[in-house]
Formats: C-alpha cells, structure tokens, sequence
C-alpha cells in the first residue's frame, strides 16, 4: 500500500468505530471496537513511517520495534500497550467500556502524532 491507501484506511476504519460506538450496548462489540482501533493505529503509523521514511510495514509484527530504530518510543510504547489490550479482548475476552476508552485514548494520541 502506498502511504494514501494507508491513510484512508485509517480514515475508513475510524468510521467503523465510530458507526460501532453508536451502538447504546457497545460492550457487546468490544472485542471488534478493539480490533477496529488496533487496525487503524497501524495504518496511521504505516502511513506516517511511508511519508517521513519512506518505509512501512504491512503487518503489527515488528512495528513497535520498528519504531523504537527511528526514535519513536512514546508511540512504539502506545502500540505495545494496545497490541496488549487486543490480545486480551480477541482472546481472553476481558474488558468493559474503561478499556474501550483507552483504546480510543491511545489511537488518539497515535492520530495527532500521525498529522502533526
């Protein structure tokens, strides 16, 4: 993908949340809010790593690591902890609506560091 798929995908994805959010019993699509917001966390950081660096990777492997090589440790922190929040909620189905809203938080940060 080149880095304008990668952002509108981020774009569509955010939709999904949004459109998923909507939902007054959210907590029953947690673990697909979760997933929603992980895929869109990677695409702003694939997009961001293509237009800075002219690299990316398609995959969450080796993404964090990644972005610890070009000093981007606040963000490669954001993403380990909410690849730890995934992990949790697509196989162990833990949470509630406080670890959706640290998901969201987390994406939030990626996305203004994605634009600035």
């Amino acid at each position: 993908m080149n880095a304008e798929s990668h952002l509108q995908k981020a774009r569509e994805l955010e939709g999904t949340i949004e459109f998923l959010m909507s939902d007054p019993q959210r907590e029953r699509h947690l673990a697909s809010i979760v997933e929603t917001i992980y895929g869109a966390a990677q695409h702003w950081i694939a997009y961001v790593m293509q237009t800075r660096h002219g690299i990316h990777l398609d995959t969450h492997a080796g993404m964090a690591r990644l972005l610890r090589e070009y000093g981007y440790l606040d963000i490669a922190n954001l993403f380990g902890r909410l690849d730890g929040l995934r992990v949790g909620r697509w196989y162990g189905g833990k949470g509630n609506g406080e670890v959706i809203t640290e998901c969201q938080n987390i994406l939030a940060q990626i996305r203004q560091w994605a634009v600035e």
